[in-house]
């Protein structure tokens, strides 16, 4: 919930600090069981979305799982778009923008494999050193 607070306020605090930028729309949603969405446009472009739920992920942690969308037009024009999950496993953001890994080498993936297809036995050492 508090997470919910900060992320709701950091955006009304973006949409107040924009000077003479008009507000298309503006929606925020808050249920009782920490359910919430919130969407927002602005006439420069800008706009985000994103919607929470809290979450049981084991006997000993609660938390939050969201997922959302924001996107804004830069000084050179282009849209720029992101859109996310952030939950127990992190924040993952997805944009044709952002860089990506590089591939994996040929060599580590053979590498992989037979180390797949060939497992670690302890049996086999003891009988080398016997």
């Amino acid at each position: 919930m508090k997470l919910l607070l900060a992320v709701v306020g950091l955006a009304l605090v973006g949409i107040a600090t924009a000077k003479d930028v008009e507000v298309i729309s503006n929606e925020a949603i808050v249920e009782h069981d920490g359910k919430y969405h919130y969407h927002y446009e602005l006439g420069d472009g800008s706009k985000a979305t994103q919607d929470g739920i809290l979450k049981h992920v084991d006997d000993s942690h609660e938390g939050e799982a969201i997922q959302g969308r924001f996107a804004f037009v830069s000084d050179d024009g282009e849209e720029y778009s992101i859109s996310y999950t952030a939950d127990e496993n992190g924040y993952r953001p997805v944009g044709a923008h952002l860089p990506t890994p590089p591939p994996i080498p040929e060599s580590v993936l053979k590498t992989l494999k037979y180390l797949e297809e060939h497992p670690y036995n302890p049996e086999n050492d003891q009988k080398k050193h016997r």
